[in-house]
């Protein structure tokens, strides 16, 4: 009977000598090998006996760990069909052109406004400021005396959403890239307090040549068809089952 026999091969016998090398950094003993293998079958035996038994119905930590081992099994299987053509990679490049463009840059001027200055008044002061701005001329001249002091720049030229971000906060940022250019806008709120801010205009990121990236797109080529293809295999395994959901009322009847 198969089921009643444990095979030891040559192969699982070096990977335990190597599994032993790499944890020790000396090769095992004639002794320690034997006891090695002994191990080996007595951790096969007691699997195979425990299912026999049928411990692992109904174990979710059973069910976890072979559904992982059955992914990652057909992960192996996937790999050896995941080599893109140049085809392959012009078209995906093509279909996701915001990925690899260069971030888009704003040129801003902004004005702060200190909330523990103008207290209550902080929104009122700024509306006023905002008033006279949009009334002048030159909108981005003779800003002196206008806002609070404040340790960061007035005037930002070609700078990214991230690199905003990092100088006034992400939500700060989020919103300077909304507003309309070659206009005074506000407030605008930062963990720093109020701000009016003038957009002079924006830079639209350039995407690069693929040949300058093609490594890249290689590599989130393999990632996204890797996962359509993990996908698949493991919705066609499930739909060679019929799943039934039992109302709650009617289980154990």
């Amino acid at each position: 009977d198969a089921e009643t026999i444990i095979r030891v091969t040559s192969a699982d016998v070096s990977r335990l000598d190597a599994a032993w090398r790499a944890r020790y950094g000396r090769a095992p003993t004639d002794e320690e090998l034997t006891g090695l293998v002994k191990n080996h079958a007595r951790e096969i035996a007691l699997y195979r006996y425990a299912v026999a038994m049928g411990l692992d119905q109904g174990d979710s930590t059973v069910r976890r760990v072979l559904g992982q081992k059955l992914q990652r099994m057909i992960q192996g299987l996937l790999e050896l069909s995941l080599s893109p053509t140049d085809q392959d990679l012009e078209a995906f490049f093509d279909a996701n052109p915001k990925r690899y463009r260069a971030p888009d840059r704003i040129t801003l001027t902004q004005i702060f406004l200190d909330p523990d200055k103008r207290d209550e008044q902080t929104l009122e002061h700024a509306e006023a400021i905002l008033t006279k701005l949009r009334a002048s001329a030159q909108p981005t001249e003779d800003l002196d005396g206008l806002g609070d002091p404040f340790m960061l720049q007035r005037y930002y030229p070609g700078k990214s959403e991230v690199e905003i971000a990092r100088l006034f906060g992400q939500g700060f940022a989020r919103s300077v890239f909304d507003l309309s250019p070659e206009a005074w806008h506000g407030p605008v709120l930062s963990g720093y307090g109020v701000h009016l801010v003038y957009v002079h205009g924006f830079l639209e990121g350039e995407r690069p040549p693929l040949d300058t990236i093609r490594e890249r797109v290689r590599q989130d080529w393999t990632d996204a068809r890797r996962t359509e293809l993990e996908e698949k295999y493991l919705n066609d395994i499930l739909s060679s089952y019929e799943v039934v959901l039992e109302d709650p009322e009617t289980e154990g009847d």
